[in-house]
């Protein structure tokens, strides 16, 4: 495996979101890639925020995402497949069905150095970093995020709201 050059991987990443099987490309290219989460890990920038936009088109918004520990991130969709890799520490993805009246628990998946995982434009998780330490990966949309009307739900009855930051600042649950 060569080293891991960011520029590189997103001009890969953006190639990949215009081809007709942009879905199968996008993973295939996240596995590859993830193969060697140190690689990644050495070369990646530090970055002041949480959540760093690295590249947006129409086509495609690359993410750079820090889950700090203690916060657990709110229920919530992308309207769009999302396909997420970890390259330091471990997330806790935890899905959710919406039903009438109410958001009900699915599974959980823990998604550690090297995993990649996809979620379906209809997909709701929250997500937390795992174990106290935090945890950062590369998540990639197959459309243009920051544009898309998405939806935060609320914890205990399911109703949706729209996601803003405001409302996202409300939702999210931070323990000491």
């Amino acid at each position: 495996m060569p080293d891991f050059e960011l520029g590189k991987f997103i001009r890969q990443l953006r190639d990949a979101a215009l081809e007709a099987d942009a879905r199968e490309k996008v993973r295939e290219l996240m596995h590859d890639m993830f193969q060697d989460p140190e690689a990644i890990k050495a070369a990646m920038p530090v970055y002041e925020n949480d959540d760093e936009l690295l590249f947006e088109d129409d086509s495609i918004s690359i993410w750079n995402v820090r889950f700090p520990p203690g916060t657990h991130v709110p229920p919530h969709d992308h309207q769009t497949t999302a396909t997420i890799g970890v390259y330091d520490g471990a997330e806790d993805n935890h899905f959710y069905l919406r039903e009438p009246g109410q958001l009900v628990y699915k599974t959980s998946r823990r998604v550690g150095p090297g995993d990649v995982i996809a979620l379906k434009p209809d997909g709701i998780h929250s997500v937390e970093a795992a174990d106290g330490k935090p945890c950062r990966g590369i998540h990639v949309y197959l459309a243009a995020l920051t544009s898309i009307e998405r939806s935060l739900f609320d914890w205990n009855s399911g109703v949706a709201c729209r996601y803003t930051d405001e409302n996202y600042e409300l939702m999210k649950r931070v323990s000491a």
